[in-house]
């Protein structure tokens, strides 16, 4: 059980990006080291030569003024001054036999270094970096020649420069391991405020899969991006417990409203079978279940369209329609129903198109929807008024009625599925004609609104969008 939990500390993203920090930093710290190294060693060098050459430029003249005796006094106090076993200094003939030194007794192991031409003494200067045998230290020689064709070499050991660069060394090591230390540790902690965004909504997806579909992931201040995702998140979640939702509703309504006709056609039948065996009366049943049947299809039919327009689901065509002539033909419709009742029905549309883009069929069902409610509602002599006219960017469709209006309480609860108010109970429907009206219209893009001023019917209002301008 350790070693998986292990193994998955050492597969995650915190874990990932841990390490990556910790080679970015390290390697950053590594280049920086070697610049300031390289620098380093560069300027102790530099340093060292240039204390040679001024060292060198006095030798050459002393040696030009006091000749060999006056350098050789020299060589000894400067030897003496730096440390025997520190520095040598020698005057060389052409065929490289001294002519004067320091002390040499610890540095016989130094191997013969070249002479230079006799030139000036600022092109004829050389340097050389050696090893010596019984020194711990490079040694670092300045060769130069004199005007008589002479050099001068002087040697120093960088014992200084190399115990400093290993100090250098050592600190820097020091200072490294604490700081892959600390970045690390930073960027354990980085990596595990970044990822806790991701934790959260890891942590509420699993809650939504045992069913808690109330849950949603909370916003921090993770960033910019981890608040995006949690709000997509938390939106796609709305919409699913807006679908199980409806599914549920669609579920129960099934239950409920269907089995009052399933009833129906059981006893219409049961009570053929048991009653008069005559070929008329079995007609007459088989009539009324087909009768029956296909109010049960309707019903179910409608109920799934208005679960796929609401859930987005519903294929919508896409056509150029002129509202003007749907509102035209849907009043020719329904003008002789409304004749029977006494009603008058009118129409108010503008004289030019009202084009925009939609699907024909299922705009003609909003419009033939409200008409069909607002005649079925408005007792004789009254009257229904269709209009429409653009707003804006909008086309608003209106149908007005005096009817018997729609009580206050009633109003929120006017676009549920299967409800039907006390006033509309002793006429024929299912309760599904404005929800599906209203799902249509929002499929569209638009929407349904309703008014109903006490005693004074009701209004409906359908508003979709106009198509944009091309530009």
């Amino acid at each position: 059980m350790c070693w998986k939990k292990k193994s998955r500390l050492f597969r995650t993203l915190t874990f990932r990006l841990t390490l990556w920090y910790a080679g970015l930093f390290g390697g950053l710290s590594l280049v920086v080291f070697l610049a300031v190294y390289i620098s380093l060693t560069s300027s102790l060098e530099q340093r060292t030569d240039e204390e040679l050459l001024s060292e060198a430029g006095e030798f050459a003249s002393l040696y030009a003024d006091q000749g060999v005796e006056g350098l050789s006094a020299e060589f000894q106090r400067e030897a003496e001054s730096s440390g025997e076993r520190r520095a040598f200094f020698r005057l060389l003939s052409p065929q490289q036999e001294i002519i004067t030194s320091s002390d040499m007794s610890d540095w016989k192991g130094l191997t013969p270094i070249p002479l230079h031409p006799a030139t000036t003494q600022e092109t004829g200067v050389r340097y050389f970096t050696v090893l010596v045998p019984g020194h711990r230290n490079k040694v670092r020689v300045l060769s130069r020649p004199t005007a008589d064709g002479s050099a001068l070499q002087l040697g120093m050991t960088l014992g200084d420069n190399e115990l400093l660069m290993e100090r250098y060394r050592e600190t820097f090591g020091t200072a490294l391991a604490v700081m892959l230390i600390c970045g690390s540790l930073v960027g354990w902690l980085t990596a595990r405020k970044a990822m806790s965004g991701v934790q959260k909504v890891t942590r509420t997806a699993t809650g939504i899969g045992k069913g808690e579909l109330s849950r949603r992931v909370l916003l921090g201040k993770e960033g910019v991006e981890i608040e995006e995702l949690a709000l997509a998140f938390n939106e796609m979640l709305e919409r699913i417990e807006t679908l199980v939702r409806e599914l549920k509703e669609v579920t129960d309504n099934i239950a409920h409203d269907l089995r009052s006709p399933l009833t129906r056609i059981r006893g219409i039948a049961e009570t053929t079978l048991t009653g008069k065996q005559d070929i008329d009366i079995y007609r007459e049943m088989a009539a009324t279940v087909v009768e029956e049947g296909d109010r049960l299809v309707g019903t179910i039919n409608t109920m799934l369209e208005i679960a796929q327009a609401d859930s987005g689901m519903a294929e919508l065509s896409r056509e150029c329609v002129d509202l003007q002539e749907l509102v035209s033909d849907a009043r020719d419709l329904f003008l002789p129903v409304a004749e029977d009742k006494n009603i008058h029905l009118e129409s108010d549309i503008p004289g030019k198109p009202i084009v925009l883009l939609g699907d024909r069929a299922r705009l003609q069902r909003v419009i033939a929807n409200l008409l069909d409610n607002a005649i079925k509602f408005t007792p004789s002599g009254g009257r229904v008024m269709i209009s429409a006219r653009t707003d804006a960017s909008w086309v608003i469709i209106t149908v007005t009625d005096t009817g018997v209006g729609i009580d206050e309480k009633d109003l929120p609860r006017i676009f549920n599925r299967f409800f039907r108010s006390e006033e509309s109970r002793p006429t024929p429907g299912n309760g599904l004609g404005l929800s599906l009206a209203r799902s249509l219209a929002r499929a569209h893009g638009g929407d349904i609104t309703v008014k109903s001023p006490p005693g004074k019917g009701s209004v409906f209002s359908v508003s979709l969008p106009l198509p944009l301008p091309l530009s």
